[in-house]
Formats: C-alpha cells, structure tokens, sequence
C-alpha cells in the first residue's frame, strides 16, 4: 500500500512538473513577441528555454522512474542548462557585434569597446 502511495505521489509531482514546464516554455515564446530587443529577447528565451525542458524532464523522470532513466535526464538536464545558456549568449553576442541596437532602456554598454565601429576609432 505505501508503495502505491509514493508511485502515485510521484507520478502526480510529474505531471505538475510536465505542465510547469510547458507554463515556462510558453512565457518564453510570449517574450520573443514582447520584449523590445535582440538582448533581452535572447536573455529571456534562454533561461525560460533551459529551465522549462529541464523541469519537464524532471518530471517525466519522476513519471517513469528508473536507473536508466535517471542517468538518462541527469545528461539531458546538463546539457540542455549548458547548451542554453551559451547558446543565448552567443546569439547575443553575435548581435551585438553585427551593431544590433539595444533598447532605449538600455543605459549601461561595457562592451562599447569591443564593437567594430568602436574599434576602428
């Protein structure tokens, strides 16, 4: 009986985890429409982006447990984190050096320096 209990309290923290991933990815994909710029857009869609498909691998481990499952997320959820924040940040970068504008909001440049306009002065 307790064993039916954990399996079920498992399987249903699973599902919560599923769908606060998908709650997650989808506030990302809102961002790319509502965020004025490359910068935050990119900021915004790589950390959504990370955390919403490891929470949803989480719990789909938490749905069907088992050792080599487990094995299984940890690589994907390291990975998915590493890969998405470089990736976020590469595309950020790239942007930048290609003169994309910041927002008017944007106030601080502490790569002003490293620009190709800025470098060629």
């Amino acid at each position: 009986m307790d064993l039916q209990i954990i399996e079920m309290s498992a399987h249903l923290a699973g599902m919560v985890l599923i769908f606060l991933g998908i709650f997650v990815i989808m506030v990302s994909a809102i961002s790319l429409f509502r965020l004025p710029d490359l910068y935050l857009r990119a900021s915004g869609v790589g950390t959504s982006a990370g955390l919403g498909v490891a929470t949803i691998v989480v719990g789909a481990l938490l749905v069907d447990f088992s050792a080599m499952n487990l094995v299984k997320a940890l690589i994907a959820v390291v990975a998915q984190l590493l890969t998405s924040a470089v990736g976020s940040m590469a595309i950020a970068r790239s942007g930048y050096l290609n003169n994309s504008l910041p927002a008017a909001i944007t106030h601080i440049d502490d790569l002003r320096l490293t620009r190709r306009d800025a470098a060629a002065e």
